[in-house]
């Protein structure tokens, strides 16, 4: 049986992906994407069309935290390109294919967003106030949605396309219905001591590369301005947005005693986004990034036991993983294992997956294969093997068939719909104005 699911590899990923399948379409990589440089408005081309600047800023409003994470900063830009990227090719490919969102439809999502809305209702004034808050025009933002709505209508139609053969359903009835008894022999570097003195360059080392985590946090210095007069709120903002700062504003540096709306607004500004006006009741609030202080490096001398206990505790981590290699090879072997083990039984395949995050071709070792050593995994608290006794397919764990059918059939088409967008940016003419992505 196995060897049989060594020949349909991409098959059988299909069915276990149920357990751990994203559905994320910004996980290509650079080299998927073919980089010209030399675009001046665009932040990216694709065959052509343009995903602007602004639509750009506007995507990575979602992720302005993490934006202020130097160390994130360009993965993060980078994904949220090639999410754009991606969507644009369903996009196109759907005006090819004649799958496109009416003006309706679009209409209908606009008017039943919250944010769009006064008293319940859909309120054409908050909805210019809400996108000129965001840097977009209506044009713009209803040409986003509806891309948005398009490229989801194709996605919803390849995946009613799909379906399923009687060797899926084979796969997945093993994989669910199998169950384990066995043994688990657990290695935690708590148990295992450093008992060698540790020199100062390994110290300062260790320091070198952990750098962030000994850094002071991050603070930000607010301006806010606060009024009922709704003309005098728009007035400070437009001159805020200007680049003119007016007086009379308040200086916020810890923020808990304001509205909730507030600080949510308020966590949301970054150096990239630093204005914002939000309304509280009749109140409304102009809201201004002042400075950020950035992170500081603390001395060494500072934090020196901390570094000593945390480059120990990696040590320690490191002698267990070796030690786990070795309870594997005993085990593997048929020797005795001096370490007691912890007994299980009628295990599933999820909570293998769930314990030790295992994916892909491991999965389908654990159930289809002979072999009984399994491992080490990382846990927790240290490394795992697994020693497997029995393993028993239990057919009448299958209460609900339609269910298992269903979640089968939508696993297969959301991966299907992954290797479609990734053929579909693959063929295209793509072009990235790598300046945007620093």
């Amino acid at each position: 049986m196995y060897a049989l699911i060594q020949k349909h590899k991409r098959l059988a990923a299909v069915i276990i992906a149920i357990a751990s399948l994203s559905f994320l379409f910004w996980m290509f990589s650079v080299a998927d994407i073919q980089q010209i440089f030399g675009l001046k408005r665009c932040a990216a081309e694709v065959n052509g069309k343009c995903i602007t600047l602004r639509e750009f800023r506007y995507e990575l409003l979602k992720y302005s935290d993490l934006l202020d994470r130097e160390e994130l900063r360009s993965i993060v830009k980078r994904r949220v390109l090639f999410s754009l990227i991606s969507r644009e090719v369903l996009y196109q490919k759907a005006l090819e294919l004649g799958v496109v969102a009416p003006d309706v439809e679009v209409a209908r999502a606009i008017k039943s967003d919250p944010s769009f809305q006064s008293g319940g209702k859909f309120n054409l004034e908050t909805y210019k106030t809400a996108l000129e808050r965001i840097g977009l025009t209506p044009a713009e933002y209803e040409l986003y949605l509806k891309k948005q709505l398009t490229a989801k209508k194709l996605i919803d139609l390849v995946i009613r396309l799909v379906y399923i053969t009687d060797m899926e359903r084979e796969f997945q009835r093993r994989i669910i219905s199998t169950r384990f008894e066995g043994k688990l022999y657990l290695i935690s570097p708590d148990t295992i001591s450093v008992g060698y003195k540790l020199y100062e360059e390994e110290v300062k080392s260790f320091y070198e590369r952990n750098k962030e985590k000994f850094m002071t946090r991050e603070k930000k210095i607010y301006l806010l301005w606060k009024t009922n007069d709704k003309k005098k709120a728009h007035s400070l903002y437009s001159s805020v947005k200007k680049g003119e700062i007016p007086g009379g504003g308040e200086e916020v540096r810890d923020a808990t005693k304001l509205p909730r709306e507030v600080v949510k607004e308020l966590e949301r500004l970054s150096e990239n986004n630093r204005f914002t006006i939000t309304k509280v009741g009749r109140t409304y609030y102009v809201l201004y990034l002042k400075e950020v202080k950035p992170k500081k490096l603390k001395p060494l001398s500072n934090v020196k036991k901390e570094v000593v206990e945390m480059l120990k505790k990696e040590k320690a981590l490191e002698l267990a993983e070796n030690n786990a290699w070795e309870i594997k090879e005993k085990l593997e072997k048929g020797d005795k294992v001096d370490i007691k083990p912890l007994e299980f039984e009628s295990s599933s395949v999820d909570e293998f997956i769930n314990l030790f995050r295992i994916r892909g071709e491991e999965t389908l070792r654990l159930v289809f294969s002979k072999d009984k050593v399994f491992g080490p995994y990382r846990t927790p608290n240290g490394y795992a093997v697994v020693y497997i006794d029995r393993r028993e397919v239990k057919q009448d764990l299958i209460k609900n068939p339609e269910e298992l059918e269903s979640s089968l059939k939508k696993a297969k088409g959301e991966a299907l719909v992954n290797m479609f967008v990734e053929k579909l940016v693959g063929e295209a003419r793509v072009k990235i104005n790598e300046e945007y992505l620093k």
